[in-house]
């Protein structure tokens, strides 16, 4: 009857909604290696944050950088990433903990990027420019 049809209509568009309202993009695995003047970066981190521009309307996340590798497989679930455009924010650090300085001083300043993070298990590998590493401000200073 016209009812069932309705019906059943009805029942599949609101499945179809409630998948495609709940499904979410599956995280991938993202490494590499980062380098600053020819050598590994002794430590850091890399911000990844959603290009909105590009679509990418995911979380912030933060992946460590240590002994001039990353790997988002190493890092705690909610910062898991997952496809899309994003503004990439390089920190390096000497590595030599101090009072304040809990990754060591900046080795550079901070460097911006654009990366595309693919839908599959990926390696990239970065190098800092050498003149991200002039007139280094270093933070936190030694006056606060």
């Amino acid at each position: 009857t016209v009812f069932q049809m309705i019906a059943r209509s009805t029942i599949v568009l609101i499945l179809i909604l409630f998948v495609g309202c709940n499904s979410k993009p599956k995280p991938v695995q993202l490494s590499g290696r980062v380098v600053f003047r020819g050598q590994p970066v002794p430590a850091g981190y890399i911000t990844f944050t959603p290009d909105v521009g590009n679509g990418n309307r995911g979380s912030i996340k933060l992946l460590k950088i240590k002994d001039g590798v990353y790997d988002s497989s190493q890092e705690p679930p909610d910062q898991a990433l997952t496809p899309g455009a994003y503004q990439l924010r390089f920190a390096g650090f000497d590595g030599k903990i101090q009072p304040r300085f809990n990754q060591g001083k900046q080795i550079f300043n901070p460097v911006v990027e654009t990366f595309v993070v693919p839908d599959s298990v990926s390696t990239k590998d970065f190098t800092i420019p050498d003149s991200a590493g002039q007139n280094v401000l270093i933070s936190p200073t030694d006056d606060n």
